[in-house]
């Protein structure tokens, strides 16, 4: 099949190009001018450099295709409701309009976990009501998540709606690179001990669910949860970790109210000041950490046949191993 990606040079779209080159589809990608190319490098990959303003322009670089896999997303926990609202929502619509100009059979959207909330799960699956925190990423990926139903229902376009836990692995220069940093320094402290469960999500497992989920007949037009499948809490994940890179061992623990209040007040100040970047802590990695946090991929293994390849223990090796040679001056 021929299939073009949306943000193809980002830490999941870059992963997702290589396997369909690798597996024989006809791909190609759909970038901005300034996007750094870096991840797309030897592939010999077809790319269209633009913005997702304009329908027409995307329509042209949809045609052929029979599958888009919209990965484009403002991802990160900081910025204005506008910025995100356009990365988000408006750029999803038109996405969902171009491929169905374009004649496009099916459209796989990468949302996020974060839709059903922080308040705490466990075994959480698709059928749970979707109560995300008001904060702009949350809000948005679930809006944009309605109008790819919307928009699909309406045109009689085929969708998929996958939902990732906290993805991880080579070139992750926002989450791992971040975490890492603050392990092999020695900075990292737990919230409540580090006990709320997590959901690991490698990203080649992954590019394996989304790659079901642009081929199997039984995907279209449902939503699928994908983690690692594991029941494991932030310390053993992190204990893992820091085996993995020859990192100190956490030593402190902080309590979850007062630090969610320093990241509200963090942020407040940043706000005052036009801060650009976000500060070290925010609400939105606070709400990852506090409560459990985590999914059932009961679904995803019944209805795409999901069943995650790579081990936790293989894929924090292969992430460790990328990361020393991505930041060999970092401690």
């Amino acid at each position: 099949m021929n299939a073009v990606i949306t943000g193809a040079n980002g830490f999941i779209g870059s992963n997702l190009a290589r396997r369909l080159l690798r597996d024989g589809w006809g791909a190609a990608g759909i970038v901005r001018k300034t996007s750094d190319l870096t991840f797309l490098d030897g592939l010999g990959f077809r790319l269209s450099d633009m913005g997702l303003e304009d329908t027409d322009a995307i329509t042209r670089a949809f045609d052929g295709a029979d599958v888009v896999f919209h990965c484009a997303s403002r991802t990160s926990d900081w910025g204005p409701m506008e910025v995100f609202r356009k990365s988000n929502i408006d750029a999803t619509k038109n996405v969902m309009r171009a491929a169905t100009a374009a004649g496009v059979r099916r459209v796989v959207y990468v949302g996020t976990v974060a839709v059903y909330g922080f308040l705490g799960n466990v075994d959480t699956d698709e059928s749970a009501p979707k109560r995300p925190a008001l904060l702009p990423y949350c809000v948005t990926k679930l809006e944009a998540e309605r109008q790819v139903e919307k928009i699909a229902r309406d045109e009689g376009l085929e969708y998929v709606i996958v939902r990732p836990g906290i993805v991880f692995g080579p070139r992750d220069r926002v989450t791992t690179i971040g975490l890492y940093k603050f392990l092999l320094a020695g900075k990292f402290a737990y919230i409540n001990g580090g006990r709320p469960l997590t959901c690991p999500t490698y990203v080649e497992n992954l590019v394996d669910a989304l790659v079901l989920a642009g081929e199997r007949d039984e995907a279209a037009c449902g939503d699928f949860i994908i983690t690692d499948g594991l029941r494991i809490t932030w310390r053993e994940y992190v204990t893992k970790t820091c085996e993995a890179l020859g990192a100190p061992m956490p030593r402190h623990s902080l309590p979850a109210g007062p630090v969610y209040a320093a990241a509200v007040a963090a942020e407040s100040v940043y706000r005052l000041f036009g801060a650009k970047n976000p500060p070290t802590i925010t609400r939105y990695r606070i709400s990852l950490v506090r409560n459990d946090f985590h999914f059932s991929i009961g679904k995803a293994r019944r209805r795409l046949g999901f069943e995650p390849k790579v081990d936790l223990e293989e894929a924090i090796r292969r992430t460790a191993a990328w990361y020393r040679g991505e930041c060999p001056k970092t401690p």
